[in-house]
């Protein structure tokens, strides 16, 4: 090979070699975009990952809340068929005596109740005069 032709041969080798280096260049820019891009879009993920963390907590929050109150309300109900089946009751014990003296009146081991008692005959007095 004569110079001339070693020194055609260099340059398309260093021709090849900065081409390579372009295309070297170019991917390492596509690399740092690319590296940017998903960096943002981490960032972006984690503040919204960070305000479902939030948003969980507040639900988590209003969850016990609710049970509370739906533990309270329990009681109270609770306590309410208490006093109505104490009030049923009462009131059943009243029917019964009532019954009881209107179906056998002459009973005396039953004391009368006030209201239910048979009228008594009145006795008027009556101022008579003299003439």
């Amino acid at each position: 090979m004569s110079n001339q032709q070693l020194m055609q041969h260099g340059d398309n080798l260093m021709d090849e070699t900065d081409q390579a280096l372009a295309r070297s260049k170019q991917t390492v820019q596509e690399t740092i975009n690319v590296g940017t891009e998903t960096a943002a879009a981490l960032k972006a993920q984690t503040e919204q990952m960070s305000r479902v963390v939030n948003e969980l907590d507040s639900i988590h929050f209003s969850m016990k809340k609710a049970s509370k109150l739906v533990k309270e309300i329990g009681r109270q109900v609770a306590t309410d068929r208490c006093i109505m089946g104490l009030l049923f009751l009462i009131v059943a014990g009243v029917i019964a005596v009532i019954i009881v003296k209107i179906v056998n009146p002459h009973n005396k081991d039953i004391p009368d109740l006030p209201g239910l008692a048979p009228p008594v005959s009145r006795r008027l007095l009556s101022i008579v005069e003299n003439k």
